[in-house]
């Protein structure tokens, strides 16, 4: 098993969810999914749980590389 830190798992968590919302939103537009508001308040809290859990991963790098200098 790869051993991989916590902060770097949630900016890949992070990175994951943002594509997933994106990716929902351009199937919306080019029709291939029907634009329901449901479907677009879901594709935008995928869209922002990602960019929080993705900069709170950075922080967390951040932090930790700071307390070892």
């Amino acid at each position: 098993m790869i051993k991989m830190s916590k902060e770097a798992l949630e900016i890949i968590i992070g990175g994951f969810l943002l594509v997933a919302g994106f990716a929902l939103s351009f199937l919306m537009v080019v029709d291939i999914l029907e634009k329901h508001i449901s479907l677009l308040i879901l594709a935008f809290s995928i869209s922002f749980a990602g960019l929080l859990i993705g900069f709170y991963g950075i922080y967390g790098l951040v932090i930790s590389h700071r307390k070892g200098d």
